[in-house]
């Protein structure tokens, strides 16, 4: 089938199905933060890329800044020294207990205490003598007091015993 055009005086071929109208193509989605990158029309006169570029290096910083500050303050306090260990008041259970056998010549025998009022200490016992690590265990509850190296042990089958911690002379 072919269309008679009046005005140019032409047979112009028609297609055998109906064409839908065109319509106006969508808009193309932003992200939050970053608008768009991605180049095309601009919605404002501001630069999306200069703005990004200014959100990145602040994040970048402030991770910065975290990654050198934040260790030393979740640090805890670690008690090795003998005077530190014979000041030291304890009344908690034992959360962990490991040993830290990276240096053949200096093994580190590390407890983990909960005290009340969810305070945590940990205990380095390298300059003791390893007797004291090893009659330990997780669920024991110890109470020490300060000024002493004697520890009551409470355990859970067995009544509670004083166990003493020895210092080693270095």
């Amino acid at each position: 089938m072919k269309l008679f055009c009046f005005a140019c005086q032409l047979k112009i071929p028609m297609a055998d199905y109906p064409v839908p109208p065109r319509r106006a193509p969508r808009k193309k989605l932003k992200m939050p933060i970053f608008g768009n990158m991605m180049g095309g029309s601009s919605s404002g006169p501001a630069d999306s890329g200069k703005n990004f570029s200014t959100y990145l290096f602040a994040i970048v910083a402030v991770m910065m800044v975290a990654q050198i500050y934040l260790p030393q303050l979740w640090a805890e306090k670690l008690y090795d020294t003998p005077d530190e260990l014979t000041e030291l008041t304890l009344d908690g259970a034992i959360r962990k207990k490991y040993a830290d056998a990276s240096n053949k010549n200096e093994i580190h025998y590390i407890l983990v205490v909960k005290e009340k009022g969810d305070a945590r200490k940990k205990i380095d016992l390298y300059l003791a003598d390893p007797n004291f690590f090893d009659q330990v265990a997780v669920p024991m509850r110890l109470k020490k007091e300060a000024g002493s190296l004697s520890v009551r042990v409470t355990r859970f089958a067995k009544p509670d015993t004083i166990l003493i911690i020895k210092l080693l002379k270095k």
